[in-house]
């Protein structure tokens, strides 16, 4: 995938962790006592594509541990593990695992220290994405010699994309 066309996904998730960092200040959680953390990643995956997604700790009153695995029956990704006692964001790109048609995996992120553990679970949908084709002529049947127009439509997850090619065949 380009990254042109990753941008709006990237956007969109920064736009979704400033607004979520907001509403913590807002309710005054962020001043509650003890760590907080928070993990955004898109609810459906594209199989075998790049993604992206983000994470923050903050206000670490300890050393935590933070870890983020994709887990299925077949096996466990490990997306991040890191060890700090001060507050981070980070946003990590990762290979989504291939499936053959869509498979529903687990995301476990697990933030453990001395005093503190926190476990949470949530589903994300692994789908494969076939392009398509659409071939379109200006008429259902040429005789030999003919000149004519040739229509395609290749339309992939992302983009659409129209072209003409005038032929003589």
């Amino acid at each position: 995938m380009s990254q042109s066309a990753m941008e709006p996904a990237d956007l969109q998730m920064w736009r979704w962790l400033a607004f979520a960092c907001l509403s913590w200040i807002c309710l005054g959680q962020v001043a509650a006592a003890g760590p907080h953390y928070m993990v955004t990643i898109p609810a459906v995956l594209e199989a075998g594509a790049e993604s992206r997604f983000c994470l923050s700790l903050l206000r670490p009153n300890e050393t935590l541990q933070m870890t983020v695995t994709l887990m299925s029956e077949e096996e466990n990704i490990t997306l991040f593990q890191q060890t700090s006692d001060e507050g981070f964001r980070n946003c990590i790109l990762f290979k989504v695992p291939e499936v053959q048609m869509r498979s529903v995996r687990k995301l476990e992120v697990i933030v453990r220290g001395q005093e503190f553990v926190m476990k949470e679970v949530r589903k994300v949908m692994i789908k494969s994405y076939k392009p398509e084709s659409f071939i379109q002529t200006d008429k259902p049947i040429y005789l030999p010699g003919q000149t004519g127009s040739l229509f395609y439509l290749i339309e992939s997850l992302l983009k659409v994309e129209l072209k003409s090619i005038h032929c003589n065949h």
